[in-house]
């Protein structure tokens, strides 16, 4: 089986398509800096990072999938909240590469599941691979039940993801729409930030439907078109 291209090929396309260029840094320029680095050759070590749903942990984990690709490195990406990815699919990776786990939380409380994690990583180790881990929490508190995984899991390097605040949820969506060629007024955008969860995955999927309903309706977004969608 060819994981990276089965994988990758699935996960990593889109009409937004996950890269650094389109993620807003904000105060995550570290965790960022470390991730475009595994494309670099003979790199090994385990980057860990968490933080709530919609921070842009899938976007980042992806992000860095597509560079280690592009690199030519081997490379896999697991989202551990597909159903079909199971165990035994960790154990076919090229463990020198660089292998990605995406809602690594999902996996805890199955013993099962967290050996063939505790397999991978070591596996990973030994083979001076590089292992890249988005979770919801701090390893100790995803609540896994086997101790040599939740050790392995904090022998890495660790970072929280650092919500943006709302001036940056504006940048972050202006970034989003200039990327797609949309034309939107900063005042339309800011009504759109004050009105959106803190949810950034929420507010860059309504500017998905914006720009599809704009294009079907042939209008301009403008905030009596947005109070429409949102009443929708």
């Amino acid at each position: 089986m060819d994981m990276k291209n089965s994988q990758l090929t699935l996960a990593i396309t889109g009409e937004d398509k996950k890269t650094f260029d389109s993620f807003w840094v904000g105060d995550n320029q570290e965790l960022v800096t470390v991730l475009q680095a595994v494309e670099e050759p003979n790199l090994s070590q385990m980057i860990y990072y968490y933080g709530p749903s919609g921070c842009g942990k899938s976007h980042l984990i992806l992000a860095t999938a597509r560079l280690a690709q592009e690199a030519k490195t081997p490379t896999y990406f697991f989202s551990l909240g597909d159903d079909y990815i199971v165990p035994e699919m960790l154990s076919q990776v090229d463990v020198s590469g660089v292998v990605c786990i995406d809602n690594l939380h999902l996996w805890a409380g199955d013993e099962q599941k967290e050996r063939a994690l505790f397999t991978l990583f070591e596996q990973v180790k030994h083979a001076k691979g590089t292992l890249v881990v988005s979770s919801l929490q701090p390893p100790e508190l995803n609540g896994f039940g086997l101790p040599d995984l939740v050790s392995r899991l904090g022998s890495g390097l660790i970072y929280p993801i650092q919500a943006l605040n709302d001036g940056e949820r504006l940048q972050a969506l202006k970034m989003r729409a200039e990327n797609r060629s949309l034309i939107i007024n900063d005042d339309v955008l800011t009504f759109l930030v004050s009105r959106m969860s803190r949810d950034n995955h929420e507010l860059f999927a309504f500017l998905d439907k914006m720009d599809k309903a704009s294009l079907v309706e042939k209008r301009k977004i403008t905030i009596p078109f947005l109070q429409s969608l949102l009443k929708a």
